[in-house]
């Protein structure tokens, strides 16, 4: 599993700061921003959500169509783009995934959108509107 990222049983859902100490098998270091490393082949793909400022340092939640579902969620934060420290896009990274269908989830566990994880490639949604 990635910095960042971490799992929950279906339905549940939380807030948290992601500077504090997390439950036991969480042993990742948890990021604020930054530059990103994708974790991705064979079965294991990506996720980039575009969201509104307002949305950073909170999270996205994320469920799957997998038996059973698996629910992870990250951090939304801002992040550097191409042309320097000044272009910047407030995102949600799950820099592994496990292929499949997944959700993206409102604060209220609603599915927003729908998109699908394939291994080796990284998919992006804007959540942004």
């Amino acid at each position: 599993m990635t910095a960042g990222a971490h799992f929950h049983p279906p339905g549940v859902m939380h807030d948290h700061p992601h500077g504090s100490t997390h439950a036991v098998g969480e042993s990742y270091a948890h990021v604020q921003g930054g530059p990103t490393v994708l974790d991705i082949g064979g079965d294991i793909g990506a996720l980039v959500a575009t969201m509104n400022p307002q949305a950073v340092g909170g999270e996205l939640h994320l469920r799957s169509e997998h038996e059973p579902p698996i629910s992870i969620h990250t951090g939304v934060w801002h992040r550097a783009v191409a042309g320097g420290s000044q272009n910047v896009v407030s995102a949600a990274v799950f820099a592994e995934l496990l292929e499949g269908t997944y959700w993206a989830l409102d604060r209220d566990g609603n599915e927003l959108v729908c998109v699908d994880i394939r291994g080796g490639e990284s998919a992006s949604i804007d959540l942004r509107g």
